[in-house]
């Protein structure tokens, strides 16, 4: 997975906002069969515990034994069969997020299963969302958004490590080379228009495509972008503001107004803490 495509999910993981509805273990007996098919208006994610077993799905079957991890998303129909004579134990909650998630999935070609790495790790992760959810306290939901990040943390890990990018969307093609072409002229007025031209798009369907599978709208990405950079810049000891400035395409009045905006601070005082800082490392 290119760091563009990390970058995009790591935008996404940094605006989430996560409710967790329900959450719970399921026991599937011996006896279990054929469950019932499930269509959330949530997403839903699967821990497998112990046993093995078969998630069914429209478009395919997805093996269930020790350590395997599944999302599924709002709307996708899914059942759970279990052979005779085996058993199957899962955790398990229930959750929504604050955006649609289902277009990143898509864009991305994000597998919906994986093995994870530690399985007592994670199993104690899910421990923890339970008990959180079954004994709620002032923080509770803070808690459990934290557990929730971790978890979908060690997913993000995981699929950096073993996704390719053999075939990538046509949108995602489009947005890499939106990203590159906003990299490689970050000194430049950068307008939408130019940014719309890159993917072959009318600016309006542009902005929406951006929007849904950054999370920025394009100048908001643009500014991002102005902003780490400038950062970056400061920390070098040749850079001042002035030049700082320049280089990522603003006037020195505005660079100031827009960093400070965005850091708490402004790029003078930002500079002298991170020269400081690298003095003392020295």
């Amino acid at each position: 997975m290119t760091q563009t495509y990390v970058s995009i999910m790591m935008k996404h993981l940094e605006q989430m906002q996560i409710e967790v509805l329900d959450s719970g273990e399921k026991h599937f007996g011996r006896n279990a069969g054929i469950q019932k098919e499930w269509n959330l208006e949530c997403n839903r994610l699967f821990f497998v515990e112990d046993g093995e077993g078969k998630l069914i799905l429209q478009d395919g079957e997805i093996d269930l034994m020790p350590g395997k991890m599944v999302i599924m998303l709002s709307g996708i129909v899914h059942r759970v069969s279990v052979e005779p004579g085996k058993i199957l134990e899962l955790k398990w909650c229930h959750y929504r997020q604050s955006y649609e998630d289902r277009e990143l999935f898509r864009s991305l070609q994000l597998p919906n299963n994986f093995l994870v790495p530690d399985l007592e790790v994670v199993s104690g992760l899910f421990d923890r969302v339970i008990m959180l959810q079954q004994y709620p306290q002032l923080t509770s939901q803070l808690r459990v958004k934290s557990v929730m990040l971790e978890l979908l943390s060690i997913y993000l890990e995981q699929i950096t490590i073993h996704a390719t990018e053999d075939c990538p969307t046509q949108d995602l093609q489009k947005i890499d080379a939106v990203i590159r072409y906003i990299d490689d002229h970050i000194s430049d007025n950068i307008t939408v228009e130019d940014l719309a031209k890159q993917a072959y798009l009318h600016p309006n369907y542009f902005i929406a495509m951006f929007k849904n599978i950054l999370g920025y709208s394009p100048i908001q990405y643009v500014i991002h972008r102005r902003i780490e950079t400038a950062k970056s810049l400061l920390a070098r000891p040749d850079c001042n503001v002035s030049k700082v400035a320049n280089q990522v395409g603003m006037q020195i009045y505005h660079f100031s107004r827009m960093f400070k905006s965005h850091t708490g601070m402004t790029p003078s005082r930002y500079r002298r803490m991170r020269v400081a800082s690298m003095a003392e490392d020295a």
